[in-house]
This record gives C-alpha cells, structure tokens and sequence, in this order.
C-alpha cells in the first residue's frame, strides 16, 4: 500500500503531465487532499464527478454532478425514511454545458439547467448547498444546508492506475456535520442536530469504455464511519476502504468482501473482511435506480439507503459496536 506526504502541505502533486499521462509521484493514498486532478487531452474518456450523500434519521438526500466530456449530468434524489416516499429529478446537458467541475475536492461547483439548480459554495471550514428543482406538474424541492468541515478530520484520498492506461482519483470524505433544512411542496423537513451527516465522493479520471464498482459507506454519533469499495481498484494493489473511530481515520489494508444473500430488491448485505476488522450487516429500506443514457452509452447506477448493524474491530483490538448506522450502498455498471 502506498501513502505520500507532501513536504509543503501549500503544494500539490499534478495527476497528469502536460499529455495527460497519469503521474507515478501520484499513486497512492493519503489522509488529505493532495493531488490536482487538471485532466489534460483524452476528450470524451474524462470522467468528473461530485456526489453529495446526507442521512438524517427521517430522510435522506442524494446529489450528483458529473462531466462526461460530450454530456453534463445533475440530478437530485430525496427520500422520506418514515412514509417511504421519494422523489427524483435529472436531467442531460450536451457537451457538459453549464456543469464544469472543479480540480480540486474543496472547491465551488454547479450544475445549472433550467429546471435544476445545484450550487455548492466553498467557505473556509464549512460547505453552503442549495438545491432548486421545479419539475412540470410535479412538487417543487428547495435544498438549503449548511456543512461542516472540523480541521481534524481527514479524508480517503486515492490515485488508482486502470486497465488501458486510465487512471482515477478519488477524495471521500464522511461524517461531515450537517445542518439546515429541505422543502418538498408543502412539507418542510430539518436536519437532526447531532445525528445529521453529509459525505462527498470527489472523483476525477481517465476511464477504460466498460467498467464496474460497489460502495458503501455509513456515518454514525461518535465519530464512526466507514467507507468500502470494490471494483474499480481491483488489481491495482490499492484500496479505499477505511474506518473512522473518533474522527480518527484508520486505512485498512485488507479487502471487503460486499455479498448480497440472497440477490434481491431489498434482501441485506454483508460487508466482512478477512481480518475480522470489518462486520456488519446493511439492511435496506429504500432501493433509487438511475441509468442517464445518451445513444450507446450509459451509466446503470443503484442506490441503496438503510442501516448498518454488527462490530468493528478498532486498531487496539476493541470491538466497536454498530447500532443502526444510517447510511447506503450503490452499485454502478457503465458504458462510457
């Protein structure tokens, strides 16, 4: 497993050269963004997305941007956890109009279209979203939070190398506070203060036409988190998975094995690892598909929303319980 440390934190390693090859000084991990992800040449195999994922104990929210190159992509999922019902909007811009993203993982961004509007503002320490999505005949969703960045919390930060010489870059962050409140039609709901989160998966690469990946990822009071994936790391001797205790960020070395017994819409899903490190069991309540297409390419994304239960096995030996951890696990196939 690599890790790199920038002896001026004010620097930043380039992921490519001037041609768009992927820098070696680059590959690795590290617990804060270190890496610019400028993606020189490779027009229509560059892939940059923002996703934003908040849990709160009555519902949750889920905001993509991406920038395919030759189409631009925002959509917006909002699910109420105690009446089951959900609402969905996305929509395609040619040629990534109006949906540019930034190179680095703590910067503005926004997708606009003309009806919807996602805007992430940058401030020191903390995060402003907004959210405006005025459907023809359906309900209108207004998104206003607040996000908190503590100064202690670190980050899984990757560099991968992928088949055909494609490369990706990654920043998750998880367990970042979260406050402020969301407006469906008539019904207004708030974040629970305490025990209301948000994450981001910062993802920037060169992409081979065929590929696949699992993650999921949880936050809980206390400072536990946790992020596992697979797939798209797969060979590269590289992993993103890690474990937060306290707010403390623990990389862990071994592999997660994500099995759903058995396959159906709702059925659980064991996340274990070898080492006995990781444990848990994700039980769904909530299942969004999206599959944007654009001729013969698309990206066939699931999402699950629900809970982790079981124990987590902290570097000094102590088992860590999960109770009713909110949070999801998406699957995606694409052609792209």
């Amino acid at each position: 497993m690599n890790s790199f440390t920038l002896p001026n934190p004010q620097a930043l390693i380039d992921l490519c050269d001037e041609h768009g090859r992927l820098n070696p000084r680059a590959i690795g991990w590290s617990p804060r963004p270190q890496v610019d992800c400028t993606l020189p040449g490779h027009f229509g195999r560059r892939k940059r997305w923002n996703h934003w994922c908040i849990t709160t104990p009555q519902w949750m929210l889920s905001l993509t941007q991406a920038d395919l190159d030759y189409l631009g992509y925002g959509a917006v999922y909002f699910l109420d956890l105690e009446s089951g019902e959900a609402v969905a909007h996305s929509h395609l811009r040619l040629l990534g109009r109006g949906c540019r993203l930034p190179s680095q993982p703590q910067q503005s961004h926004e997708f606009n279209h003309p009806r919807l509007q996602l805007r992430v503002a940058e401030h020191t320490g903390r995060v402003r979203l907004t959210v405006a999505a005025t459907p023809l005949g359906g309900q209108p969703l207004q998104v206003a939070l607040d996000i908190q960045r503590p100064a202690h919390l670190d980050s899984v930060n990757l560099v991968a190398p992928l088949a055909h010489r494609g490369f990706h870059a990654t920043c998750r962050q998880l367990g970042l506070p979260a406050s402020g409140s969301v407006q469906l039609g008539t019904r207004h709901y708030t974040c629970s203060a305490g025990q209301s989160f948000a994450a981001l998966d910062f993802g920037r690469g060169v992409w081979p036409l065929h590929s696949h990946w699992t993650r999921a990822a949880f936050a809980a009071p206390g400072g536990i988190a946790g992020n596992f994936g697979a797939g798209w790391t797969d060979h590269s001797g590289l992993s993103e998975n890690a474990l937060w205790f306290g707010g403390e960020l623990q990389h862990l070395d071994s592999p997660i094995h994500i099995d759903q017994l058995p396959p159906s819409r709702l059925a659980p899903w064991a996340l274990t690892t070898a080492d006995e490190r990781v444990n848990l069991t994700f039980t769904p309540r909530q299942r969004h598909r999206a599959c944007p297409r654009a001729g013969p390419f698309y990206a066939d994304n699931q999402q699950w929303f629900g809970h982790f239960d079981g124990v987590l096995r902290a570097p000094s030996g102590e088992h860590v319980p999960v109770n009713g951890a909110l949070g999801w696990l998406g699957t995606t196939r694409t052609r792209w």
